[in-house]
């Protein structure tokens, strides 16, 4: 049984970390390490063996925790380069190339056979927001990155690089005011430890997400001078600007 494990970093950026493992097995795996000592902890206690480390992309808050892990488990980090890791009998992370916050971002896809369950979206795509490109990454690259995401199944569960959500729905909201999903969302992440995660769904997410609600006339009205004569891309790029900015 593959199951999920949620570790936050308690820093300033709000990182999660996720061990992915099979139950049966004992075997798991990594993704994004920041704080070394609570994995080691968990895996110990659970008998965990530890096979490899993945890392959605090379910012130093997503790779801090690589090295003691190589040395205290003897494991490697896996390259991007790959194309799937098997989990088990019918499950495996598909490696997926998503630039836009860098260059060489990967995304992983949980999979059951073809079915994809859940997205490891790293710094591409948060609770509520999308990551910024202000270290390398281009802005073009992440609307169409993003556009290809939000093409998944509305049953795919969100497992994002950081929790951001409570401050990208406060910006949702001055994007959205009349959205009234978004502040049944704001309600809920004020009453809730999203220290632990959301695991919200992107059906969830295309409800209360500005930039995967490119075509609300209240977002177009609001952000563009001309929504006539604009297009989605204009307005993403436009909303990235402001986020960075707000």
């Amino acid at each position: 049984m593959i199951q999920v494990k949620i570790f936050f970093a308690k820093n300033d950026l709000r990182n999660f970390n996720y061990l992915i493992f099979d139950k049966q097995s004992g075997d798991s795996w990594i993704i994004d390490p920041f704080d070394e000592k609570p994995i080691i902890d968990y895996i110990k206690k659970e008998s965990l063996t530890l096979k490899g480390i993945l890392n959605t992309h090379e910012h130093w808050d997503h790779i801090r925790g690589n090295s003691a892990l190589q040395k205290y488990f003897k494991c490697q980090v896996l390259s991007n380069d790959s194309n799937q890791l098997r989990l088990d009998a019918s499950h495996q992370l598909s490696f997926v190339p998503t630039p836009g916050h860098t260059s060489e971002h990967t995304a992983f896809f949980w999979q059951k056979d073809e079915t994809v369950l859940a997205l490891f979206s790293g710094d591409t795509l948060f609770n509520s927001g999308v990551g910024n490109c202000k270290n390398g990454g281009n802005v073009e690259q992440l609307f169409d990155t993003t556009a290809y995401l939000k093409n998944l199944s509305d049953e795919v569960i969100l497992y994002p690089g950081h929790d951001y959500v409570l401050n990208n729905l406060l910006f949702a909201k001055t994007c959205e005011s009349e959205n009234k999903e978004i502040d049944e969302a704001l309600k809920l992440v004020k009453n809730s430890d999203t220290e632990k995660g959301v695991a919200w769904t992107l059906g969830q997410e295309k409800k209360v997400n500005p930039f995967l609600r490119l075509d609300s006339p209240e977002i177009q009205h609001k952000i563009l001078k001309n929504p006539k004569d604009s297009d989605e891309k204009k307005l993403f790029i436009q909303l990235r600007s402001l986020r960075d900015n707000w």
